[in-house]
């Protein structure tokens, strides 16, 4: 602000910040220092450029609205110009500029010193903020996303928009706020996917200020009706009173829903059961359906894993019996028989027991082992006069004695 050692220029707003209010009245001021008497005074504002005093004449009073009143010391050359607005309106928000201009020579000035302030004026948003929407009662099918907005004038960020449910819901809603300077608005948005927990529910949205206290306005996002939904009632009702609304050709009731705690009651245009134990409504069930497919699947999946092991058990058992089957049998001679030759040429024996005085004729057959065996045979040892034979084992590239 200063330009050179000698000339000082100051501007402020005297004015508190929480009275440069809409319909009031806003006192600025501008001193300026060590002044010759060439230098002049003068107020402009900067969007748009427009003069608004040139040393002691007044430009675009605004239908008088604006004042000015000029002191002069001549003894300090200081220079105090005071500059009220008075029925402050919205317009009026600017920055407003304090120069001091020097003359030139030949024609024209220039400015030598300034100083500038900005003026907000406060407002309370007009009647028809805030806006809702969609507003008023919704009526959608389940699983609808509906695109809610409550909206407002912003008065230079100091009005606040709150939004609550008119009921009680468990259901937690996160409103997104979008503030745009340029055009001081503010909004507040929520995407919400819609199911029978939203049945009845209602959205109050309301705007309020510090600068401006008691003063509120509010709109309504619903009562939100749902159609198509399903819902188990918690015990079996004795009285009834159903009121049915068509949807596609079919009828659903669905749970009455409490009476708003609000100031503005909210009535749902629903269909109702009500209950004997209480009109609370009964907890949704939309996780039924998905929860038995995901059993049957899990059932399915353990069955096909038990005739999997069932059907490799079976398999093993009959890769393994074939091979049991395969052992030989060969039949051993009993301990307590003797063996005597006969007459003829075959080598033939015969079994005499002293028990059993019936003799029974054994023909001597060679019997191959499965795995190769050597040969079995009944002999009897050489030099030896005894008639009992024994089992030997003959090999197989040996020639056969005879007895």
């Amino acid at each position: 602000m200063v330009v050179s050692a000698q000339l000082t220029v100051y501007a402020e707003i005297l004015t508190p910040e929480a009275d440069r209010k809409e319909g009031g009245q806003v006192d600025m001021r501008c001193i300026a220092t060590d002044l010759g008497s060439d230098r002049i005074v003068a107020w402009r504002t900067e969007d748009p450029i427009e003069t608004l005093r040139w040393g002691g004449a007044t430009f675009n009073n605004n239908n008088g609205r604006f004042i000015f009143d000029t002191s002069v010391d001549t003894a300090t050359q200081t220079v105090v110009q005071d500059f009220t607005i008075t029925n402050v309106q919205r317009a009026d928000t600017d920055e407003y500029v304090c120069n001091v201009n020097y003359p030139i020579q030949g024609g024209g000035n220039t400015i030598v010193a300034t100083s500038s302030v900005t003026l907000s004026v406060l407002y309370f948003p007009n009647a028809s903020f805030p806006m809702c929407s969609p507003a008023g009662p919704i009526t959608v099918d389940a699983w609808t996303e509906l695109d809610m907005r409550c909206s407002s004038e912003s008065s230079h960020g100091t009005v606040k928009i709150t939004i609550n449910p008119t009921i009680q819901t468990s259901r937690y809603t996160n409103w997104t706020s979008v503030i745009n300077d340029d055009s001081d608005t503010v909004l507040r948005t929520l995407d919400l996917t819609v199911d029978d927990a939203d049945n009845g529910v209602a959205f109050e949205c309301f705007i309020s200020s510090m600068y401006f206290a008691g003063m509120q306005r509010t709109c309504h996002i619903g009562p939100i009706t749902v159609r198509n939904t399903v819902t188990i009632p918690m015990t079996e009702p004795t009285t009834s009173s159903t009121s049915t609304s068509s949807t596609t050709g079919s009828t659903t009731p669905s749970i009455g829903n409490p009476t708003p705690t609000t100031g503005n009651e909210v009535t749902s245009t629903s269909s109702t059961v009500s209950s004997p134990s209480s009109g609370a409504a009964p907890s949704s069930t939309p996780w039924i359906v998905p929860f038995i497919v995901v059993l049957i699947l899990a059932v399915t999946f353990f069955v096909i894993i038990i005739i999997l092991i069932l059907r490799d058990v079976r398999k093993k058992r009959l890769i393994k019996r074939p091979t049991s089957e395969k052992k030989p049998r060969v039949t051993q001679p009993d301990p307590n028989m003797e063996l005597q030759p006969t007459e003829d040429r075959n080598r033939v024996y015969t079994e005499t027991q002293e028990t059993n005085p019936a003799q029974h004729t054994y023909y001597q057959v060679p019997v191959e082992v499965e795995n190769g065996s050597p040969e079995y045979d009944f002999a009897r040892p050489e030099g030896s006069t005894n008639t009992s034979y024994e089992v030997v084992r003959v090999p197989p590239s040996s020639a056969e004695k005879q007895y």
